[in-house]
């Protein structure tokens, strides 16, 4: 079958690589145009875009993918579907008219409709997640689906992860649809079930926080990495924490004899023998990979050789330091 593929960000980068994998290479790659990234903000290609170079296929990319110019492009191209990974705009109505479009959602629909799916998940601590491929239609992640699967979550997974894993799943379910397109034998079935919203991320969801229990505070941290990162003061340092594991929750291991002095005491910060641990309501989090401002990211240990002095007694981000906003890297 003759299609196009629509995505933007790392998820939808490596679809289209495992989506070559499998032998389906899209007769169009639309994605969103360049944009300051990194630290220096210089103007480069979204990952799909990337990928899309990288494997030799065309490429639009547009900010507006509800242009006319956009169906012009994909009838010239043949595709009779568009795939959307990710893509990062609602679709027009005209649109959705002129081509049949899948969605790869990362979640098992009903649950987590919306632009942060993955993230969501883990900061509520789901024990489980999945892919779900489903039809466009003019209502947000409302439409018939016909292939969901499930993957568990482990305590070591973060976002980047699961997205990795979801992406992989997500080509198989949309090279199994096409299939099933061709051949007459897909079956649509009604979302059912308890179904939230998975809002975009605020500022506010950025923060390191530790007025929750360790596990709470260790997903937090883990839905914001790889990409974004928890931020943190320590006193005048701005930090982002990358890395963290939990002590003293039931199902957790106990808390370390050298940590006890910060358990369910919020924000406690204690340090011994290169580690550092910080308080929580309940238990601690040991900081693994952090991110002074202006640095690179740096384990535990580096960080404290040389900014361990520095370190005051709590661990936070004061209602006076504020966020402009949630950026990837």
């Amino acid at each position: 079958m003759n299609f196009a593929f629509a995505g933007s960000p790392q998820f939808a980068a490596w679809v289209l690589s495992d989506l070559d994998g499998l032998g389906r290479r899209p007769s169009l790659v639309i994605s969103q145009p360049d944009r300051p990234r990194g630290r220096g903000l210089r103007p480069a290609p979204p990952p799909a875009a990337g990928e899309a170079a990288r494997l030799g296929l065309e490429c639009l990319q547009t900010d507006d993918i509800n242009s006319p110019a956009v169906l012009e492009r994909l009838r010239a191209a043949g595709a009779s579907t568009l795939v959307i990974a990710a893509f990062g705009q609602i679709l027009s109505p005209s649109l959705l008219e002129g081509v049949f479009c899948l969605n790869i959602h990362a979640s098992l629909l009903p649950a987590y409709r919306g632009a942060a799916p993955i993230e969501r998940a883990l900061a509520a601590g789901e024990p489980y997640t999945g892919v779900t491929i489903m039809r466009v239609t003019e209502a947000l992640d409302h439409g018939p689906w016909t292939v969901q699967t499930s993957v568990s979550i482990g305590l070591r997974d973060d976002a980047g992860s699961i997205a990795r894993i979801l992406a992989l799943l997500g080509a198989a379910g949309i090279d199994q649809t096409l299939t099933g397109l061709d051949d007459g034998t897909v079956v649509w079935r009604e979302q059912e079930g308890e179904s939230w919203y998975a809002a975009k991320l605020r500022a506010e969801d950025c923060r390191f926080v530790t007025s929750l229990g360790a596990k709470a505070v260790h997903d937090r941290v883990r839905s914001l990495s790889p990409a974004i990162g928890a931020r943190a003061t320590a006193g005048r340092l701005d930090l982002k924490i990358w890395r963290t594991w939990p002590y003293g929750q039931p199902g957790l291991a106990s808390v370390p004899p050298a940590a006890e002095a910060a358990s369910g005491d919020a924000g406690r910060v204690v340090t011994a023998g290169g580690r550092l641990f910080v308080g929580c309501v309940e238990g601690v989090v040991e900081i693994l990979e952090v991110q002074p401002a202006g640095k690179g990211r740096m384990d535990t240990a580096a960080f404290l050789r040389g900014y361990g002095g520095r370190l005051p007694e709590r661990l936070g981000l004061e209602p006076s330091r504020t966020i402009e906003r949630c950026r990837e890297q």
